[in-house]
């Protein structure tokens, strides 16, 4: 007994605060007292309310009103009620009655604010704008503060919305075929930089609980449309949830979101794998102190791998759900992740981040930026401080009065995949052409394999790409080790250098240019490294004595001897080279074309080949390994009377004086050294014209500056 007198007083508490609750949106009406009668009826239907037995609740309120026609509070609840049952011009005649029987400031700023939603409702953004442009000029009580910073942001999206409507973007979309698409909801759709792998998240319809799994769709070499697609194998799809699958632009890491698993942090947390050939090992979770015991999901990893974009409800953010960054540190190990901060994240909710490859461009969606009233997509960019800018809204029609997320956009940067509603097909996969001013840096891919080249195996190495006007290492990956093929992505219009390393291998180095050429076609690159040759009796290395090796990204101001930055990764992988075969000794030859007066070519060049070796020895590499020397015009590699030759003679190499390994030094034969020899490999230079293979960018002003007398630049 005492048990059940206690949960009805529980019961009665709830029902009186749930009353109040109920009532909140009319505490402002202001009206003369009402018979015991009406507000017993006025009670009722608020009984009703709360249980969200609209009809009855209208019944009895349109009875009231019939006999009461001077309760406005009553006028008041019923435009609510028209307002549940989508009855809009009801409701908005309900909210006029109020203000014709009590036309307070209260009253007035309630029903200008509430009809102002109503016509939100019915995406009629002038009249909104008009409704709570009138309740704003209301003198309301303090009590109703909350309510006009309500009515500022409502105010500020109508008026978004309906210039919005009236300007347009250009919009297209065009729906993935029946090999995408299904009778099931497909949507958080992501493709590779080639665009050569789509892969999205599919909900299974079912009667009982909705299942989310990975399916990816691969396109037809011949027709280029996309195949039939594939559910992704076990352990990545599994029998608990997952969902918001996120595929780097070179294919080979995926990351998507998960919970009910058993390494799970709580709730969902993220997970990778990475590719190995045409297999997935994985997946792993990531771990503190990417995952919480809070929510994480939605992931976007940058072109670099570096970078892991995601969103999550941990603390320490702005409210409600926050986009943020972690950064994969040299030690392989995941940083603590940083809030993007105030100008992306709002109190509200901000979701499906997606970093370009660009790695400068953000796409994102939120319902906490002004737009057309739920949550819009949005696109922001970063500064050259790596500071973000102001969102900027992608505009109608590709946002809507409804909500619009998972937008990703092609490397190219032309085309845009989203997912949107239908009431008959449910969420399927579209694409569009993105309007100009939502377009991101335009980057194309450099793709390749790396292969032994003698064997023709091949092989997993370490890819470096930098930028040649800069020195920066832009990218760097690491071939396949199934089939050695590797993608990269890179701004478009600039020259560029590689360098290519692996253990028992020379390196390889070369430079291209991407100024000129058809932007839609990628770079392809086929990269043979040359072993390094053991003596099959001790598994020793054995040398070439007198070979030379063309340092092709070695970079000389014009005229002078400075080395550019751009020359440093180069040389490091020589002195890589020195470091790992201590007793390997060789000679930095300089070599200048027949332009200008011997005498100038030949202190150039020694000067250029004493600035290599200077860089050698600063960097450690001891003395007795290196020796230098100026050749001017005396050794060409190619005919002189052409472009292409001159600009193929004017090169800095380094040639093996001596080869002698660290084991032969301490085990001589018969008092001696023995010298192993072997092929050394060269390679060729892909960038002819757009820059000088002996390192000439245009002309700058240089430190160490000599002039030829001829004042010819070299």
């Amino acid at each position: 007994m005492r048990v059940l007198a206690g949960l009805l007083t529980v019961f009665l508490l709830f029902t009186c605060t749930a009353y109040r609750l109920a009532a909140q949106e009319n505490d402002g009406v202001e009206e003369s007292a009402m018979p015991k009668k009406a507000e017993q009826w006025y009670a009722k239907a608020n009984e009703y309310y709360l249980y969200e037995k609209y009809a009855d609740a209208k019944e009895l309120l349109l009875k009231t009103v019939k006999k009461y026609p001077k309760f406005a509070k009553a006028y008041a609840r019923l435009g609510e009620i028209h307002w549940k049952l989508k009855e809009y011009p009801e409701a908005r005649a309900a909210y006029g009655k109020v203000l014709a029987i009590s036309n307070t400031p209260a009253n007035a700023f309630m029903v200008n604010y509430s009809v102002g939603k109503l016509w939100l409702e019915e995406n009629n953004f002038d009249e909104a704008v008009n409704s709570f442009s009138a309740a704003l000029k209301v003198n309301t009580p303090e009590r109703w503060k909350d309510k006009r910073t309500q009515a500022e942001w409502w105010l500020k999206n109508a008026r978004f919305a309906a210039h919005a409507i009236k300007n347009p973007v250009p919009f297209n979309p065009i729906k993935l075929d029946s090999t995408v698409n299904s009778r099931h909801d497909e949507y958080l759709p992501m493709v590779t930089a080639d665009e050569e792998m789509l892969v999205f998240t599919r909900r299974f319809k079912s009667n009982v609980d909705a299942n989310e799994d990975f399916f990816f769709s691969t396109k037809n070499s011949d027709t280029s449309a996309w195949n039939m697609a594939i559910e992704m194998d076990r352990p990545i799809n599994s029998p608990a949830n997952e969902g918001a699958i996120c595929i780097s632009p070179d294919g080979k890491r995926l990351f998507f979101a998960a919970n009910g698993r058993p390494d799970s942090e709580g709730g969902f947390d993220l997970y990778y794998c990475m590719k190995s050939g045409n297999a997935w090992k994985g997946p792993y979770n990531l771990g503190t102190p990417v995952n919480t015991p809070a929510w994480e999901s939605q992931p976007s990893i940058s072109a670099d791998g570096r970078w892991l974009y995601f969103c999550s409800r941990r603390k320490g953010g702005y409210g409600g759900i926050d986009l943020w960054v972690s950064y994969l540190s040299d030690n392989n190990y995941w940083t603590e992740p940083v809030n993007l901060g105030p100008n992306i994240n709002t109190p509200k909710d901000e979701q499906s981040p997606f970093i370009h490859p660009d790695n400068q461009t953000l796409y994102f969606s939120s319902n906490g930026h002004v737009g057309m009233g739920s949550a819009d997509l949005y696109v922001v960019r970063r500064d050259s401080s790596g500071k973000w800018g102001e969102p900027e809204n992608l505009g109608y029609p590709i946002n809507t009065p409804d909500t619009e997320n998972g937008l990703i956009v092609n490397a190219r940067g032309n085309r845009a995949y989203y997912s949107s509603f239908n009431k008959d097909f449910g969420l399927d996969i579209y694409y569009f052409n993105l309007p100009k001013a939502a377009q991101p840096n335009y980057v194309t891919y450099v793709k390749g394999t790396v292969f032994d080249d003698i064997s023709r195996k091949k092989l997993s190495a370490t890819i470096e790409l930098i930028d040649l006007e800069t020195g920066k290492i832009l990218q760097q990956t690491v071939s396949d080790a199934v089939n050695g093929e590797f993608l990269v992505t890179l701004p478009s219009g600039k020259n560029y250098m590689y360098n290519v390393s692996k253990t028992d291998y020379l390196f390889f180095s070369e430079n291209f240019s991407l100024k000129n050429g058809n932007p839609d076609k990628p770079y392809v690159l086929n990269i043979a490294m040359k072993p390094i040759q053991k003596d099959k009796k001790d598994d020793k290395p054995v040398w070439n004595v007198g070979q030379s090796v063309v340092l092709r990204n070695v970079f000389f101001d014009t005229d002078s001897y400075q080395l550019q930055p751009a020359s440093f990764s180069e040389l490091d992988r020589l002195v890589k080279l020195l470091q790992d075969y201590p007793t390997l000794k060789v000679e930095i030859g300089g070599h200048t074309d027949i332009v200008g007066t011997r005498e100038y070519n030949q202190k150039l060049s020694a000067n250029r080949a004493k600035a290599v070796y200077d860089y050698l020895v600063e960097k450690g590499i001891p003395a007795k390994q290196l020796s230098h020397k100026g050749y001017a015009d005396t050794k060409p590699i190619a005919g002189n009377d052409n472009e292409a030759g001159r600009a193929a003679n004017r090169r800095t190499e380094f040639t093996i004086l001596d080869g002698v390994t660290s084991q032969q030094l301490s085990q001589p034969q018969n008092g001696s050294s023995v010298v192993n020899k072997s092929l050394l490999g060269n390679s060729t230079n892909l960038l002819k014209n757009a820059l000088d293979p002996a390192g000439e960018t245009p002309p700058q002003p240089p430190a160490n500056k000599e002039k030829d007398p001829k004042n010819t630049p070299k």
